[in-house]
């Protein structure tokens, strides 16, 4: 399988205090580790990322801000879930003449319930349907995480898929000083040559 993929920091500028550490792996099992990222007072940087065989290389950021200053965003990972023959049959009133379709199949915060200090993993599994089997998508992914309605942190990842379902999970370690309450996460996957997506969730901090 070859997947191309370049990861760029997409965050507002006012959402980027995050300062960036880490080296790629690739996993054996043919996800894809990137590198991790701190979030606090710092300056904006890059962290290189490795493609996967035949890919290329690019960067990965993210930013906390607000209720949740001081936490981390930690290594994102993506894996092919479905070959695009699998999806389209899951997406049966999908055709190739609507062109590129994206659908947000699932979108989990695990756990839903998370204390000060600990991580929760923001999972996104969508599919990439595609009129063409060699088909290479430009797609964006966008995770915004929200506390009474203000943005608190948000990252976009730029990559190349294939057609297929993917899956892909940004953890979040909290401050010890995270604010209590309702967090919601907007998960936006879109493309460059059409096809959007949007799903949203909660998560709760005690």
């Amino acid at each position: 399988m070859s997947v191309r993929k370049t990861v760029s920091l997409a965050a507002v500028a006012a959402l980027l205090l995050a300062s960036l550490s880490g080296c790629a792996t690739t996993d054996p099992t043919g996800g894809h580790k990137g590198a991790a990222i701190g979030a606090g007072a710092g300056a904006v940087g890059g962290a290189v990322i490795g493609g996967l065989v035949g890919g290329k290389r690019g960067a990965v950021a993210g930013g906390l801000l607000g209720a949740l200053a001081g936490g981390l965003v930690g290594n994102y990972y993506d894996q092919k879930e479905k070959t695009l023959a699998e999806t389209r049959q899951a997406h049966a009133d999908y055709r190739p003449a609507q062109g590129t379709q994206l659908k947000i199949e699932g979108l989990k915060a695990t756990p839903t319930a998370v204390a000060p200090g600990e991580t929760v993993d923001i999972q996104v599994t969508y599919a990439v349907l595609t009129p063409q089997e060699d088909a290479m998508v430009p797609i964006r992914e966008t995770r915004q995480i929200l506390h009474n309605d203000e943005t608190v942190g948000e990252a976009s990842v730029d990559i190349e898929r294939e057609g297929g379902t993917w899956r892909s999970v940004v953890p979040i370690t909290l401050p010890a000083a995270a604010r209590p309450g309702n967090y919601r996460v907007v998960a936006t996957v879109e493309s460059r040559g059409g096809g959007k997506d949007v799903e949203e969730i909660t998560f709760r901090v005690r």
